[in-house]
């Protein structure tokens, strides 16, 4: 577990911060002018521009013309300096950035009347963050004997561990839960408690060994799925003389000699140092490249390959017999599932390659696209072995069978692109998906799969398809089935999050080395589910005064209403008797490589703050960026744009303030590369926002409009959530494939990737 401060921040009510219209309408700025990215100096830019501008003939000219010239350069030199120190003047501008962290709070807390219409209002970032890294489950931890003891507390899933003690009770040993504080009678020695904050539990023992493989190598299966439908013919150019493997395979095309390979063949007035490539050929190159590595890397691998069009042809490993899938079979998810699970297992590649690549450099692109059934024959193939792989490789929009993006049934593919992501993640499979630039796929639902599986999202220049390739299949599954249990202590809750309890549960399924996931918690009594669904309504809108003001005595009585109900114990904890220490726990149960299943447990404790400026003192970017930008994106998938918009804003000035107030050098070279990388989904919003504000005269909000807000009867509020419902959708829908590219893969970055 890593946090982002040395503290937990107890802050005894919610903060926030105002943004301008100016500012919220603009993008994500990143380098400013206190950035410790060098500018470039006045000099070299007059230098620059003097050089741009210096005639060639200067020196045949007379004295009296090279003056005239001189003083025309210096007074461009410095309308060009003016203007600069003018935008840097501009960019000072900002309150969170030209004001003191007291000067900034005290402005924050001024009442909500006072504020001037035009103001969005959102809630200040904080410390309060937690990541967790699961490339820690490549290597077990200390192993400890016996099973572990859990707390028998109503809805606390809390193990005994370094930090529990013991006391004598009435009728034995008492363990008191540093949780929930229930008192729980334990027959334990004190030998028997864990010594160290991360021990393994040892669930149950591997029946077998990596990737599920008796012969003690890697025998997952990776599976091709290749779309040969018609579009893949479309040919792109490439600089230079290119000589794809496979060339004698090329389409070939009216007014071309069928002899000639395709690179050497030219339209007349073409440039002839230009190659024409299409996309099947690219893709028969990149995986004939892969077949060749892993049988001289991975020789026991299983691989085999379905290529889909308007039918699906199962090659296989290519040295059964294949096989076609067409007409109403493609809309039958259990035929086809079944059809997966009954084929042939793959041969090791070594004994299947050459036999292999053969049969993928004879595939010739024709026909629509049956995407959707090649995912399902091939995940029935692929489910056999835990830790296999489904790469998905398509230039066109499914419009065949199960899955097909048709007019109108956005709901019924998001609900099969998720059962399929969800089916691979219970068997241990990845689906990577690759799309290929310059067509339009939907990778905003085709995505999903990746984003359940742990898998990877690229949308790519053909021509670096082999790069990607071999990128997918070195990101190795290092654990299936993985389930991350976090609990907090009983006065904390978490944010951002579908529960009220000090509990969640998380179904990771398979991790990498690169999964990172992260939590946001927060004082218990700030975070009324409801209370926090209204605040995000007013934050997208503006923020009115007069809705404001009532937040806060609505969040008053919420918070009165909520203690009168707690225990006595529970109330001492929220007073002045609250501890100056919390304590953590994180649970990962999971299934390794060679199939044993274990449960790791890390425990730890924070000091408590109640200084919002000592817990920023000590922030931990790297941990702070992984939350700022999964979030973001999240919101960005689910259509909440203003939400995204705010939460990058917020958790900017968080880091800016710390970066400027006590950061070295090489912090803040951090903040300019992680919100770098935040600011590739924040340009996409805000681009649709203010798309939607050409259209629609306004952009949508993430809320109803003001009046249906207002409507009292069950029946209207109904409707307003469906109406949402559709407007979230309707963004969704908008998608492009460049932006659903970039979204997942911020979504998914881990605090490493976001540094480079």
């Amino acid at each position: 577990m890593n946090f982002a401060s040395k503290y937990v921040y107890d802050g005894n009510q919610d903060e926030y911060e105002y943004v301008s219209d100016d500012e919220y309408n603009a993008q994500l700025s990143v380098s400013d002018c206190s950035s410790d990215e060098e500018e470039p100096k006045v000099s070299q830019r007059a230098q620059a521009a003097a050089t741009s501008l210096k005639p060639e003939n200067e020196k045949r000219k007379s004295l009296f013309g090279r003056m005239k010239s001189s003083l025309i350069l210096r007074k461009l030199t410095k309308k060009k300096d003016l203007d600069q120190k003018k935008n840097v003047r501009e960019r000072r501008k900002h309150h969170w950035q030209s004001r003191g962290d007291e000067t900034a709070n005290a402005m924050d807390q001024r009442n909500l009347s006072s504020q001037p219409e035009g103001k969005r209002r959102f809630k200040k970032a904080d410390t309060n963050v937690v990541s967790v890294t699961l490339n820690t489950l490549k290597d077990p931890s200390n192993m400890h004997a016996g099973e572990a003891v859990k707390c028998g507390g109503t809805g606390c899933k809390a193990i005994m561990s370094h930090l529990s003690k013991l006391s004598a009770g009435m009728s034995g040993k008492v363990w008191v839960c540093e949780f929930c504080e229930c008192n729980n009678e334990v027959d334990v020695e004190d030998g028997e408690i864990p010594a160290v904050e991360d021990v393994t539990f040892l669930l149950e023992a591997g029946l077998s060994t990596e990737a599920a493989g008796p012969s003690g190598q890697d025998e997952s299966i990776v599976v091709f799925c290749i779309d040969v439908s018609g579009s893949m013919c479309k040919s792109f150019e490439v600089p230079g003389r290119v000589n794809l493997r496979g060339s004698q395979n090329k389409p070939r095309f009216e007014g071309f000699d069928s002899d000639e390979s395709l690179e050497n063949q030219y339209l007349p007035h073409q440039n002839r140092n230009v190659s024409y490539v299409t996309s099947l050929q690219a893709v028969q190159a990149a995986v004939d490249k892969q077949l060749e590595d892993l049988a001289k890397d991975h020789p026991n691998r299983r691989v085999a390959v379905i290529a889909f069009s308007d039918q699906l042809l199962v090659i296989g490993d290519g040295t059964t017999s294949r096989r076609t899938i067409y007409n109403d079979k493609l809309d039958h998810f259990k035929q086809l599932e079944m059809i997966g699970t009954e084929l042939p297992l793959p041969k090791p590649i070594k004994d299947t390659q050459n036999n292999l690549s053969k049969q993928v450099l004879k595939l010739y692109a024709s026909g629509q696209t049956a995407l959707g059934p090649s995912i399902v024959v091939a995940l029935g193939l692929a489910s056999r072995y835990s830790g296999s792989k489904i790469i998905l490789c398509t230039d066109g929009l499914a419009n065949v069978g199960l899955g097909k993006f048709t007019c109108g049934n956005s709901e019924e593919q998001e609900i099969f692109y998720n059962d399929i992501g969800v089916k691979a993640v219970e068997k241990g499979v990845s689906i990577s998906v690759i799309t290929i630039k310059g067509a339009e796929t939907k990778l905003v639902q085709l995505g999903k799969l990746a984003d359940l599986t742990s898998g990877q999202v690229n949308h790519v220049d053909p021509m670096k398809l082999t790069e990607e390739f071999s990128n997918i299949l070195a990101d190795r599954i290092i654990a299936t089935n993985v389930t991350a249990t976090f609990i907090l202590h009983k006065n904390l809750v978490f944010l951002e999050e579908d529960t009220e309890e000090h509990v969640i549960i998380k179904n990771i399924g398979n991790a990498t080395m690169e999964t990172e996931i992260t939590f946001k918690y927060g004082k218990k009594g700030t975070a009324d589910t409801s209370e926090k669904k209204q605040e995000k309504e007013e934050c997208s809108k503006g923020a009115m005064a007069t809705n404001g003001n009532q937040s806060s005595i609505d969040q008053s009585s919420t918070d009165t209403g909520a203690t009168s109900g707690k225990s006595p114990t529970d109330t001492g904890a929220t007073s002045n008797t609250a501890p100056t220490e919390l304590p953590f726990q994180l649970q990962l149960e999971y299934i390794d490589t060679d199939g044993t299943k274990a449960l790791r447990v890390l425990t730890q404790k924070r000091p408590v703050t109640q200084d919002r400026a000592l817990a920023e003192e000590y922030l931990n970017l790297e941990v702070l960026g992984p939350y700022a930008a999964q979030t973001c994106a999240n919101l960005a998938l689910r259509g909440e744009y203003s939400q995204s918009h705010g939460m990058a804003l917020m958790n900017q000035r968080l880091a800016w303030r710390n970066t400027r107030e006590h950061g070295q050098r090489s912090e803040r070279r951090k903040y300019n590369k992680i919100f770098s990388k935040i600011r590739s989904v924040d340009q996409h919003v805000t681009s649709h926002q203010r798309n939607e504000r050409s259209r629609f005269g306004r952009s949508y909000s993430d809320s109803e409009d003001e009046e249906d807000l207002q409507q009292s009867n069950a029946s209207s509020k109904r409707k307003s959530r469906i109406s949402k419902s559709k407007k979230r959708q309707q963004r969704t829908d908008e998608y492009t494939d460049e932006m659903a590219n970039d979204v997942y893969n911020v979504k998914n970055m881990s605090s490493n990737a976001m540094l480079l």
